[in-house]
């Protein structure tokens, strides 16, 4: 154990209901366009920050920060959004769930995360955080009509309900690359309300 390495990040986890939803999303999707390899609703979860491959023995540091940053900022609610793409409509080249609700609480524990995280060796993200949920990405040199499908898809679905949930805790998980696609496993659950 002393020498393995853990694939690890910080997530909010999802209830049942908005990976039902997931599901249901990209069913639609798939009616429009077979140009995308679809994310597992299984294993989708709100991501604040991936750390990568981390020594086992640092796992308990990562905790303690994670206790640090999370406990104090209590509980918040979230919702399922529209539809969007990443980097834009023209090249679509990740499709995704918008995240609404308490989005200054969301964007605070973010934040304190990148913080508490940063002076272990995890370089803060550049990128400014945009919470989502993501359903599909592009094969890896999608075509004109790939990108075209894609688009297609996105213009004809239609998120015809929300699904809100309360967020009580952070995650650290661990993620395994297998053949069969990812694996997350729960590695430490971290209370927002300080509680262990």
């Amino acid at each position: 154990m002393a020498n393995e390495t853990l694939r690890l990040f910080v997530a909010i986890d999802l209830p049942p209901e908005v990976k039902r939803l997931l599901g249901e999303l990209q069913a639609q999707l798939r009616q429009h366009t077979d140009a995308v390899r679809w994310s597992d609703p299984a294993g989708t979860h709100l991501t604040l920050k991936f750390l990568g491959s981390v020594p086992a023995p640092r796992v308990d540091a990562i905790v303690a920060a994670l206790r640090r940053s999370a406990g104090p900022l209590g509980s918040f609610q979230l919702q399922t959004g529209a539809l969007g793409v990443f980097p834009n409509p023209r090249r679509p080249r990740v499709i995704w769930l918008g995240v609404g609700g308490e989005l200054p609480a969301l964007h605070q524990l973010q934040s304190a995360v990148e913080q508490e995280i940063a002076p272990l060796g995890f370089p803060t993200e550049e990128r400014a955080f945009s919470p989502h949920l993501t359903l599909g990405r592009s094969p890896k040199d999608p075509s004109p009509a790939a990108f075209a499908a894609m688009r297609h898809a996105v213009e004809q679905t239609k998120v015809l309900r929300t699904v809100g949930w309360q967020v009580a805790e952070a995650v650290l998980m661990r993620s395994e690359l297998l053949p069969g696609g990812a694996r997350y496993t729960p590695v430490e659950h971290v209370r927002l309300d300080g509680q262990s």
